[in-house]
């Protein structure tokens, strides 16, 4: 865990600029944000998200989104749950979803998103309830003791990808931005081992392919 005061010491001491002689604070702290942008697109244990939406019958608008979302989850993003049952609606193309769209209502199996909007097909006949799982949109840290949660779980892959920026753009050192890239992406890979980890199950599933011989 790390404020962006520590991760901004770290990075100037490593970038053997501790006084901030070359770069200063405040170049440091947009290169730290500047990281945390790139990589909150990236699912993570800790910065998806889920919230309960209850949608409004005969309206294929689902309301309420929260306003930090940066998209939805690929998987098990949008579920519907209809009498303790949990159906996971399926992402259709936009133009698909628009030609299939006939104002008909029922049980919601599709979703889209366009126009800043997410969109379900059919129109709900009642006011389902609908789980909505996201990856999350931080905003920029700017106080000294500031923290979210990259800093807290991913702080050395957010020193790493700033240091290598830093010698790859500012320094223009590009042997030095080589090491750190191959630091960088070595974190990385435990990262994403620790969230397959954690967001995994731990279930055996076992898939039935049924098969039927046709005699003509």
């Amino acid at each position: 865990m790390a404020t962006l005061k520590q991760i901004r010491d770290r990075v100037a001491r490593k970038s053997q600029d501790a006084d901030f002689t070359s770069l200063s604070a405040s170049v440091v702290d947009s290169e730290i944000n500047r990281a945390i942008r790139y990589y909150q697109n990236q699912q993570f244990w800790f910065n998806e998200n889920l919230t309960t939406i209850i949608l409004n019958a005969d309206d294929n608008v689902i309301p309420n989104i929260p306003a930090n979302v940066i998209s939805e989850l690929q998987v098990n993003g949008l579920t519907l749950i209809d009498d303790q049952v949990k159906i996971d609606l399926q992402k259709m193309a936009t133009n698909l979803f628009m030609e299939r769209d006939f104002d008909q209502t029922g049980r919601p199996m599709y979703y889209t998103y366009r126009n800043g909007q997410y969109l379900v097909l059919p129109r709900p006949q009642e006011a389902y309830t609908l789980q909505f799982r996201w990856l999350e949109k931080y905003a920029d840290l700017v106080n000294d003791d500031d923290t979210n949660d990259f800093t807290i779980n991913a702080e050395d892959l957010i020193m790493l990808h700033t240091l290598k920026t830093i010698y790859a753009e500012d320094k223009e050192d590009t042997e030095r931005g080589l090491y750190y890239q191959g630091l960088e992406d070595n974190e990385l890979k435990e990262l994403q081992k620790r969230s397959e980890s954690r967001l995994s199950t731990g279930e055996l599933t076992i898939n039935t392919i049924l098969t039927t011989n046709y005699i003509y």
